[in-house]
Parts: C-alpha cells; structure tokens; sequence
C-alpha cells in the first residue's frame, strides 16, 4: 500500500512540476517586462536580453525595433555589436594559444613585434591587464579617432597610430581601459597563428562553441545578414541614425558581433570550464587591480562575485555578466547608443535572486524655468573624473536641461522641484545639491563630486 501511495505521489509530483515551472516563468517574464517596457517606450532602450541558470535559458526575448526605417522588430535571433564585451574573446583566444605552447603570458611584447618602441618593457599580461600605459588612439590629438574609425584599418595600421608613443605611466602601476593593449594583442595573434583575427576566433572559440552567428567585422563593405541598424539618442526621448564605422578600426576591442543565444554559449562555456582549462579560466577571472581581469571587471553584486564586461560603440551598447556560484549568465545587447545595457542587466539579475532593485520614474515634465536656470552652468570635477579635471557645462531651454554630453532626463519622486537627472547617454545618475540658501552648489555625477564654478 505504501509503494502504490509513494508511486501516486511521485506521478502527481511529475505533472505539476512543468506547472510550477510555468507559474515561475510567466512571473520573471512579468517583472522582466516591466522592467524593461517604460524604457522601450521611451526610445531608450532596443535589443535583446537572455537570462540562464545552470545553463538552461529562463527568459529571452527581444524589444523595439531592429530597423525603424523599415519597421522591422528585433527578434532573439537579431545581431549586434558588442563594443568592448569583444574584448573577453581576444582574452581567450590568448589564452588558447599559452595552453597549445605558441607563447606565455609572461613573454615580453618584444617578442611579436621587434618594432615596437616599449615592447622589452612590457609583457602579454600588461596588455590583457590593461595596465600597459599604452595611450589611447587620438588621445595625443595627433588625429582624430572619430574620424578615422569610418575607414577601414589593418592591425599595421592600428598599429602605427601609437607605436611611437610615450607610455602614460610605468607599466601595471594603473589600468586604463585598454582599446591599445588589445589592438597589440590582436596583432600578436595574427603574428603567432600566421591567420587572420576573426579566422582564428572562428576556428578556436565560436566554431567549437557552435557561435554559428557570431563574427569579427573586417571591413565595412561586408554585409552582416540579420545585423540591427544602430542609433544614438538625441534630445531627452528621440533617437536618430547613428554614423557608420568601419568595425575593422576596433578590431581586438570592439570588433565582434553576435546574438543573445550565441553569447549565453560563449558564458556557459566559462561557468562550465569548457573550451580552456580551469587555470586559465582563474587567470581570466582574477583581479589584478582596480576589479579588472584579463577582459572581464571582478567585482561583486548584491553580495555575490560576478565577472562582467559592458561596452558602447556607435550605434551599439552591451552587458554580459556571470555569478560563478549561481550558474548565471545574464545578457543585454542593444542597437542604441546608450549605456543602459549594465544597468538593465543588474536589475535583471536582482529579479532573478528577488533582491530589491531602484526603478527609476521618468518623465517628461518640464524642468520649471527659474529652476532650470539655478540647475545651468559649469560644473568643475577633480582629477579622479571620468576626464580629469573637466568642466561640464549644462544649458537650459525650454525646460530641458542638456549638456555637452547630452540630455537629462529628470525622475520624478514628487518632489517639489526634481533634484535627480539621468544623463543619457552614459546613463549616469546626477543629482544636484544646493545650500541651505536654495543656491546650488555642485553635482553628484555616479559617485564624482563637481563643483558649480560658474
């Protein structure tokens, strides 16, 4: 009687498991939406987003538009441009070549590229560190980047832009992020292999991993099939098309394209241990200064270790992230030119583990004259600013507050006036402070302090 009792249970157990599981998926599918619909509605976000636990996909799905000219959504099956989230495949595809015997992280830069001026001075693991002091293309003023971007580029010529340059600092006394390092690190895998950079991405990582829709970007005459059109925002709710860009002048940091469903194999593979070995895997996901890894940041969120990578380039923006213990991968692409993605992925990943995350209540209420005309001026920020020691100016107009960085966008707590602005571009949080007269005297920008100096 026992066993027919235990038999009995176990079959009802068997049916409402797939219930339960269902019940589970249309809640997270819910508070995802909600989540994510204010956001599309307000032309601030586009792209897909991919959420896996223990390698099982719990929620994906695709928002706004792949095309607006063309009225043509965004599906799962929709590619963008990762920005610097390439970055993590150039950190393996190193890594691949140090476990086959083709060379060591510890092997000085000397040893690929002869010519190159600091190359005894530094190692592989400066480069994948980001701790060279290696300037950034265009930051000497010598040509602009911008501009140089909308042509195509070999590595030689990436190359020549910075060969001769002095170093910032003494190599890994700092990070600073390594567009640089990783062109050099590109240059040392075509150097090694004696192939091209995406060919060997190909055969080493995306072939083996079945990344059948992902791929390096090679010139701007190829014709990517199923790829988003990219925008940028403009004005506080707009967006317009953004400026086309040779991805070939990114290569090795911003140069590869993928879909939701790829990315999620390529962050199985890393939770799972597949593809490199566990010491290499270690190697990537170690902090060697300032959260950074070989490729990934190493911090932690809502007390839980993740590794995550987030990038933006014309037209694109990206998050992927990983909780090691958790088994949980969480995607965000995006063919609009704001920094949103990371944001989106953090609360994402708090439903997930039903932490409490801020939703942030938009509006498009004017900024009251005679308030906006306190909040404009020139904010002056320290050396430890995303731009040491720049000056942000904001304007007022029509009851919009906008900066050379663009517009922000107020949140509407109910107070009197609106002390909290989204910049959005970068998705920043500002938030301004006034004495105890009601004059304002500086702005918190993230967690950056400046000054009102005029």
């Amino acid at each position: 009687m026992k066993l027919k009792q235990v038999a009995f249970l176990f079959s009802v157990l068997l049916i409402l498991n797939p219930a339960f599981s269902q019940k589970k998926s249309t809640a997270l599918q819910a508070r995802v939406d909600s989540l994510m619909m204010p956001l599309v509605q307000t032309n601030n976000y586009s792209g897909t987003v991919l959420i896996s636990k223990d390698g099982k996909i719990l929620f994906s799905k695709a928002y706004g538009p792949m095309s607006r000219e063309y009225k043509l959504a965004n599906t799962p099956d929709t590619k963008f441009f990762l920005a610097s989230v390439s970055m993590p495949f150039t950190a393996v595809a190193i890594h691949k070549l140090q476990e086959a015997g083709k060379l060591s992280i510890k092997d000085p830069v000397s040893k690929f590229l002869p010519d190159y001026v600091y190359g005894s001075k530094l190692t592989v693991h400066d480069l994948l560190a980001q701790r060279s002091g290696i300037p950034a293309i265009g930051v000497n003023g010598k040509v602009d980047y911008d501009s140089l971007t909308k042509f195509d580029h070999s590595i030689e010529q990436l190359y020549t832009y910075f060969k001769n340059e002095e170093l910032l600092f003494t190599p890994g006394t700092q990070y600073n992020h390594g567009r640089s390092d990783y062109i050099l690190l590109a240059a040392i895998i075509e150097k090694v292999t004696g192939k091209g950079f995406g060919e060997y991405l190909k055969e080493a990582i995306f072939s083996p991993l079945g990344m059948q829709n992902t791929g390096h970007s090679s010139s701007e005459k190829e014709i990517i099939p199923n790829v988003a059109k990219g925008y940028a925002p403009t004005g506080l709710y707009e967006v317009e098309s953004a400026y086309s860009i040779s991805w070939s002048s990114k290569t090795g940091h911003a140069s590869i394209y993928s879909t939701t469903t790829d990315l999620q194999k390529f962050t199985q593979a890393a939770l799972d241990g597949k593809l490199l070995s566990p010491a290499s895997w270690n190697a990537l996901f170690t902090n060697y200064g300032d959260n950074v890894g070989y490729g990934w940041f190493v911090s932690k969120h809502l007390n839980r270790d993740r590794f995550q990578m987030n990038g933006r380039a014309p037209g694109y923006s990206a998050y992927a992230a990983l909780y090691p213990k958790e088994k949980l991968s969480v995607i965000v692409l995006s063919n609009n030119y704001i920094s949103l993605p990371a944001d989106v992925g953090k609360s994402m990943a708090a439903i997930v583990f039903n932490e409490p995350f801020e939703r942030l209540n938009l509006t498009t209420k004017p900024v009251p004259a005679d308030y906006g005309q306190k909040l404009a001026g020139t904010y002056k920020f320290d050396k430890n600013f995303y731009r040491p020691d720049y000056e942000l100016h904001l304007t007022y107009e029509n009851g919009q507050l906008t900066s050379e960085w663009g517009g922000l966008i107020p949140i509407d707590k109910g107070d009197k006036h609106f002390k909290e602005f989204i910049l959005r571009t970068y998705w920043s949080s500002i938030t301004f402070v006034a004495d105890e007269r009601g004059q304002i005297t500086k702005m918190l920008y993230d967690t950056h302090q400046g000054i009102k100096v005029k």
